[in-house]
């Protein structure tokens, strides 16, 4: 009786295991997919990581630590942003990086806040969530590293919701920016690779 008992639950075992990792090669194909064809220069496209997949409880609910992460990021690229463009007064429309930054933090911002403006209660199970860090060429030919947050749905087949955050660097020197007097703080901050 043991014996039986021991071969169910390894059977069992088996089964879940395989499940999850079909689950998982899932989730990668269509996040990988997705990137190449909504990117603007998808041959320049090179995923760093694909994040475990984490339990989605609809599409609006983030953990207080994802919050927190998301909230810094987004203080971080505002004050990059704003420092290049001397607080918005100077913005140099021929500079590659601040074009690309601008682009960026626009689409993290209708990404991002559209979906924090609603009710962020924690609601039923809804799907997956993962999070994406690639690197890719931006159409300013500026190079650029982010991250995607998807939103899955239960099966893994289809993207529901989605938003970048860029990565930035604060304090770093710029070798990309152009000196002069429409960059008064050359060296305030770059896009992470």
């Amino acid at each position: 009786m043991k014996s039986t008992k021991f071969v169910l639950l390894a059977m069992l075992s088996v089964v879940l295991l395989a499940s999850c990792q079909s689950r998982e090669i899932k989730i990668k194909k269509l996040v990988k997919s997705h990137l190449e064809q909504s990117l603007e220069n998808p041959r320049d496209l090179k995923v760093k990581e694909i994040a475990e997949p984490d339990s989605a409880f609809g599409l609006n609910y983030f953990t207080p630590q994802e919050q927190a992460y998301m909230l810094g990021t987004v203080t971080n690229v505002t004050k990059v942003l704003m420092e290049r463009t001397a607080y918005m007064t100077k913005p140099d429309l021929d500079d590659a990086y601040t074009m690309t930054l601008a682009d960026l933090e626009m689409r993290m911002s209708t990404g991002l806040f559209s979906g924090m403006l609603g009710d962020m209660k924690k609601g039923p199970w809804s799907g997956w969530k993962v999070r994406v860090t690639y690197t890719s060429k931006s159409k300013y030919g500026c190079k650029y590293k982010a991250q995607r947050w998807y939103f899955l749905d239960k099966d893994c087949q289809t993207v529901i919701r989605y938003f970048d955050l860029p990565i930035v660097g604060t304090g770093k020197k710029d070798k990309t920016a152009k000196p002069g007097k429409n960059n008064p703080k050359n060296g305030v901050g770059k896009i992470v690779l």
